[in-house]
């Protein structure tokens, strides 16, 4: 059988320097591909995520993506999201605003082009919102090697929670999130079900503007530590929101992430609370190109 070739870039997501941020592979062109030609290509580039650029089902829509993780298909992810909407603009040499097509809904993103690279949002049509099934604070004391009791049990206990994709979100103390190291044999005995990882979150972070400095672990999707999550980042606010800590109006935050991983990240979120409910969440950041070319398939 004949090799098709398609075109890719390389992108690093929620930063505004090279070789930081979270490594994206985007492949343009990949209609013709099938799902596990898709898989092979993001298991060639090793990156967490890669996304995949096909012709939109409506008129009116800029592209349909399909994101995949070395471990299978996701129907939503952040950083492939922003790094997409960066690398489409580029190519067509104009800010725009841009509507995809995505299992998880249609996103819309505002892009602004920024030199070589980007700074996109896109709104999240799926609002956040705490879901049933957590597991015990002890387990993902052990599971990321944090010293018992570290994990919080009050307001902020761990919780399951999402906005197109579902984390469980656990609070531990600056220092210990900066310490955390995963335990492959505990993590199995977790237990987390199809949620896609743990995100483990701390007040404040390395910088003054910093809001919250996390770290998201995955080993059951093949990725290990991620170094920018803005599927967990976008609904961060669930958790917050459940422990009784965001009051109504606007919030911005910045999140800080990868740093442990020699791999900064900041992303933004924008959060709107009216009569004690989300209803409205972006997730922000900056993108720069990394390489180009052409692949055979």
């Amino acid at each position: 059988m004949a090799s098709q070739r398609v075109e890719f870039e390389t992108w690093n997501v929620f930063t505004d320097r090279r070789f930081s941020g979270n490594p994206l592979g985007v492949v343009f062109g990949a209609d013709a591909l099938s799902a596990e030609q898709m898989q092979a290509v993001t298991r060639e580039f090793d990156y967490p995520e890669t996304i995949f650029v096909l012709e939109p089902a409506a008129a009116a829509h800029d592209a349909r993506v399909r994101i995949f993780t070395p471990g299978g298909e996701l129907p939503f992810a952040g950083h492939p999201v922003v790094g997409v909407s960066c690398a489409l603009s580029q190519r067509a040499d104009r800010d725009d605003d841009l509507l995809l097509e995505l299992p998880a809904g249609r996103f819309p993103v505002r892009v602004r082009r920024e030199g070589e690279g980007g700074f996109a949002e896109f709104e999240n049509p799926n609002l956040p919102a705490v879901h049933r099934g957590s597991p015990d604070p002890a387990r993902i004391e052990r599971a990321l090697s944090l010293p018992a009791g570290c994990v919080s049990r009050g307001a902020h206990r761990p919780r399951r929670a999402g906005a197109g994709i579902d984390f469980i979100y656990a609070r531990a103390g600056l220092e210990a999130v900066r310490d955390a190291r995963l335990d492959t044999a505990a993590w199995r005995e977790l237990a987390i079900g199809e949620a896609c990882g743990v995100l483990l979150y701390a007040s404040g972070g390395e910088q003054p503007d910093i809001d919250w400095h996390v770290r998201m672990f995955a080993p059951h999707i093949g990725v290990p530590e991620d170094a920018a999550t803005g599927s967990a980042a976008a609904a961060l606010p669930a958790q917050v929101h459940a422990a009784g800590s965001l009051a109504d109006g606007r919030h911005e935050w910045w999140v800080e992430q990868g740093v442990e991983m020699g791999r900064p990240s900041r992303i933004r979120v924008r959060v709107d609370v009216r009569r004690e409910a989300i209803e409205r969440v972006r997730v922000g950041g900056h993108a720069v190109p990394v390489m180009s070319g052409r692949m055979r398939v």
